[in-house]
């Protein structure tokens, strides 16, 4: 990155939502000197959700786990490397691992000293966030930059 240019963070979790965050970073607010990091946020949910139950039985399924949950991420983040290319643009792409995305994704975007935070949305009703929380309210609520939050 040279001096000036901004760095532009899109959060983007494979689906077609963050896709879609894409594409409209990439129609409208895309400039040349840009620095685009692309964050994809591996979350062990799965892991954390059936830790209990596999802990006394079998230490080693939540290794297992977790490798199978980090193969899963490095597969996103080779898909969108693609859809880079398919768009024309270039960043970086990085895989970020453990913790809840939001904060990993505010933190991350602080580190870089990022102009703006773009992604997509579930589109969750008000019940369902309630119940499961939403990165992108989080992300909101807990970035010192602009957030952009595509809806589809």
């Amino acid at each position: 990155m040279t001096e000036g240019n901004r760095v532009v963070v899109i959060s983007m979790d494979g689906s077609a939502d963050a896709d879609k965050a894409l594409d409209f970073y990439s129609t409208n607010l895309y400039r040349e000197n840009d620095d685009i990091v692309i964050l994809h946020c591996v979350h062990h949910r799965s892991v954390y959700t059936y830790e209990s139950i596999w802990a006394p039985t079998d230490p080693g399924a939540i290794s297992i786990a977790f490798e199978e949950e980090s193969r899963k991420g490095n597969e996103v983040c080779k898909t969108i490397e693609q859809k880079l290319k398919d768009h024309n643009v270039t960043a970086r792409v990085i895989k970020l691992e453990g913790g809840d995305p939001g904060h990993t994704v505010v933190h991350k975007a602080n580190d870089l000293n990022a102009a703006m935070i773009i992604m997509g949305s579930r589109g969750l009703g008000t019940i369902r966030r309630t119940l499961l929380g939403s990165v992108s309210d989080y992300i909101i609520h807990h970035s010192k930059c602009p957030v952009f939050v595509c809806r589809h």
